[in-house]
């Protein structure tokens, strides 16, 4: 296919994808199999023949969103899920987390635990930082201190992140944690945060957050 034949009737073509929600279309291309697309898992598009667009024809368009993969553990019978849909937003006081409690099957969620992984304290597992808490209640929500924050350890194993660990209690006990990294702008010396289009959302094993407070 080149750029001067004409596109098969009834078929959708890719333009291509797209960070932000704006785009100028000139062109487009046949990607025959989109089932599968993540962020993780894109493909290169360089070498897809493309169409021009033509003047004085009609087109239809449909827009469909990527996020990234989560991953999933299920949980150990009796014990609640682990919390979903965090949504970190900067606040004058410091991070904004909230979040998705378990489904109601799974018994009355008595309280939530919020983890941040802190610099200068000694790791449990080499390479790996240490987790201390930094919220415990019943609300699904709650904000990080910016003198919390100071001493969070920033991840720079791929783009620098922030990262909280999540996990809900029930009669029972508490499930597995989600461990989320909220990215951070690498400019800033002073580690200050700054809210970006996404996390990274993705379970841990199950853990015990009775020990350490911040």
């Amino acid at each position: 296919m080149n750029g001067s034949e004409q596109p098969a009737k009834d078929t959708w073509y890719t333009v291509g994808f797209i960070k932000g929600n704006r785009c100028d279309v000139q062109s487009y291309f046949l990607l025959e199999d989109t089932s599968d697309l993540t962020l993780e898992n894109l493909p290169d598009l360089s070498n897809y023949p493309r169409i021009n667009i033509e003047p004085g024809t009609a087109y239809k368009f449909r827009v469909a969103a990527i996020n990234s993969v989560t991953a999933f553990k299920t949980c150990l019978p009796g014990f609640p899920d682990a919390p979903s849909a965090i949504k970190i937003a900067k606040s004058a006081d410091g991070a904004h987390l909230s979040w998705e409690p378990p489904s109601a099957n799974q018994g009355e969620i008595l309280e939530y635990s919020l983890y941040l992984a802190v610099k200068g304290k000694e790791k449990t597992t080499p390479g790996q930082p240490a987790f201390v808490r930094v919220y415990c209640g019943p609300n699904n929500q709650c904000v990080v201190s910016n003198a919390s924050l100071a001493a969070a350890h920033l991840d720079t194993s791929t783009k620098a992140a922030i990262i909280f660990r999540i996990a809900a209690k029930n009669y029972k006990g508490y499930g597995p944690a989600t461990q989320v990294r909220w990215l951070q702008d690498a400019q800033a010396t002073n580690k200050a945060t700054k809210r970006l289009p996404e996390t990274q959302p993705q379970n841990v094993k199950k853990m015990k957050f009775e020990k350490e407070e911040m």
